[in-house]
């Protein structure tokens, strides 16, 4: 200890190999690849489009600064503007984004954890569980969900690095700065950013000298610039939230019940917090919204006493275990307390979602490796209760068998990274998004039928009009025509293709008509009305009307309160066209100074992709 009361910090030795740092290199590496590979193989999902869309119909502050249920995150809206500038619907950029958070908060935490520690292999666990574990399989590539967790865990890590060199190295002020910029930079991403705090203090804590009232008044000086930083946030964010400066849209919060939290945390222990830390979850992922399966009652009550009974001897031997369990209890309430009280909690399954425990993951490893390896504050032997015997059969059988359990847990991540990858791929949005982008920007001017997404992709039962093919298709600012009245429509297939539309799904047709001849005959100037085999209500209606006309002229069609403007050209020919509307009656006019017009048929249905391409 200094004079100033300060811990020294025992010096890293300077082996510029060592089997931490190759297993650091190796853990990169991998941790880059699977990222990257997983990443490379998904696309723009759910309200990822409702993001890009928005960078069209807003200007960059407002739409930097918006908020989103409830979230402020400029910095991820700050990304996802400069992302569709540069490169629009390219989701490989945004994979190498990903990536890049998912590396560096690696590099972050690896750093942190060598200065609270020193350089120890078994870190090396704590560091693969909170990069490879399972439960960040999907949050990790999904780019609405990775940029508020991946640059939280981040900045957790950078935070926790700077508060424990502040400690060890002097309490020089650089630090304390890097300190402040790296919360910052966690709050400028997410608001969530504030429950960084709570590891912050454990780390305090746990880093400063002395006992009781000495390690207190240590702790409270050391958090008292980011608290304040907290308080000034938090203040800011709710006062904006409640009178709409920043137009964030609300979430409403609610009380709930105590069978509701019950019912929750219950859950969401079961199916998702247990497993994951024993390699899990090992429950199948039911969709791409990362929903996991029940676990089942007997994989429950095993992993559940295991987990206690490493919970009663972690209190029983370690030294700061108390408050570094009370560290990842009280994170995970505040976590799964805010869902709770939310609207989410409303939705079946949100207790089943991955990504609202996802962020739980660096907590608990960093508990992780206080609970199994001593500080650098620590003397040896100093990290247990009682001191223990360098050698020996107990200490070697504890080291032995949490050895075991790290290489268990290690090859279970591997495994189950792998099967729930095979699941995801199938639901994946990136065959159809390349397909519908490439086919698009191919299609010069063609007339397109505003379809809706599919539900993989963007469900349009929650996202409605967003998830119409012309808002999801404006970053790339294409000429097609989409509703527009043609005599070739097209519409992407089930795939993304592009393939010619025809009226299908038949709602109704026109009635015989008495001119067998030319059918409905259109004067120029007069309007015909051409009666069909039954009424319709209001709906988006694909229409084909198939005429016969002496010269090129201009028709109108009116249903019961939607006119439409059509071209149509000399000879036996067919359009079609969409009405969003009620059709009790069909009325076609023709210019005064066209030529006469025989609608020959109409058909009225909805529109379907054929097998045909319009390329031939």
């Amino acid at each position: 200890m200094t004079s100033r009361g300060m811990v020294a910090r025992p010096p890293l030795a300077e082996a510029p190999i060592s089997g931490f740092r190759v297993g650091l290199l190796v853990l990169v590496l991998v941790t880059a690849a699977w990222r990257w590979w997983t990443g490379w193989h998904w696309s723009w999902f759910a309200d990822d489009w409702f993001y890009l869309e928005q960078t069209q119909e807003m200007g960059f502050v407002e739409y930097v600064f918006q908020g989103y249920n409830s979230h402020l995150m400029p910095g991820q809206f700050l990304l996802t503007w400069a992302l569709t500038a540069v490169a629009p619907l390219d989701y490989g950029w945004a994979a190498l984004v990903l990536t890049f958070f998912a590396v560096a908060s690696l590099l972050a935490w690896a750093a942190a954890l060598r200065e609270m520690f020193g350089e120890r292999l078994r870190l090396l666990f704590p560091l693969a569980f909170l990069s490879l574990s399972p439960l960040l399989l999907l949050p990790s590539i999904w780019w609405a969900s990775a940029l508020q967790i991946l640059p939280l865990q981040l900045c957790m890590g950078l935070c926790v690095l700077f508060v424990s060199r502040y400690l060890l190295r002097g309490r020089r002020r650089s630090d304390m700065i890097w300190l402040l910029v790296s919360y910052g930079a966690g709050l400028f991403f997410w608001q969530k950013a504030l429950l960084v705090m709570i590891p912050l203090a454990l780390v305090a804590w746990v880093m400063s000298p002395g006992q009781g009232r000495t390690r207190l008044v240590s702790t409270v000086r050391v958090l008292a610039l980011p608290t304040a930083v907290s308080a000034a946030y938090t203040a800011v964010y709710l006062a904006t939230r409640r009178v709409g400066e920043l137009a964030i849209p609300r979430t409403e919060f609610g009380a709930r019940t105590a069978a509701d939290w019950q019912r929750f945390f219950t859950a969401s222990a079961q199916d998702v917090g247990v497993p994951t830390l024993f390699g899990g979850p090992f429950q199948r992922l039911s969709d791409a919204w990362d929903l996991y399966d029940p676990a089942p009652p007997m994989l429950t009550a095993a992993l559940t006493g295991l987990l206690l009974l490493l919970v009663v001897a972690a209190l029983a031997i370690r030294r700061h275990s108390a408050p570094a369990l009370a560290c990842v209890l009280a994170y995970t309430t505040v976590n799964w307390g805010l869902l709770v009280t939310s609207a989410r909690f409303l939705h079946q399954g949100t207790e089943g979602m991955g990504r609202y425990s996802a962020d739980i993951l660096p907590v608990a490893a960093l508990v992780i490796a206080l609970l199994t390896t001593r500080t650098v504050v620590e003397p040896p032997g100093g990290a247990t209760r009682r001191p223990a015997p360098a050698s020996g059969a107990v200490p070697r059988l504890g080291g032995a068998g949490l050895a075991i359990l790290a290489i268990v847990v290690t090859v279970a991540m591997v495994g189950v990274n792998v099967t729930a990858w095979r699941t995801a791929r199938e639901s994946s949005p990136r065959p159809w998004v390349d397909a519908v982008v490439a086919d698009s920007t191919r299609a010069g001017g063609a007339a397109v039928v505003n379809t809706l997404s599919p539900e993989h992709v963007l469900h349009p039962v929650i996202f409605m009009k967003y998830a119409e093919l012309r808002r999801m298709l404006a970053p790339l600012d294409l000429p097609l025509r989409f509703d527009a009245p043609s005599d070739l429509l097209v519409m992407p297939d089930g795939t993304g293709r592009l393939k010619v539309a025809e009226v299908a799904n038949l709602a109704a047709a026109n009635v015989p008509p008495t001119n067998s001849r030319c059918g409905f005959l259109v004067d120029p100037g007069q309007r015909t009305e051409i009666p069909l085999t039954t009424d319709l209500y209001p709906w988006g209606w694909g229409v084909r009307m198939d005429y016969f006309a002496d010269e090129a002229t201009r028709a109108t069609v009116t249903t019961d309160h939607e006119a439409v403007e059509l071209s149509l050209d000399a000879g036996l020919n067919a359009v079609h066209f969409q009405v969003t509307d009620s059709v009790t009656s069909f009325e076609v006019t023709v210019d005064p100074d066209g030529g006469p017009v025989c609608v020959t048929r109409v058909f009225v249905g909805t529109f379907s992709a054929t097998d045909a391409s319009p390329w031939g």
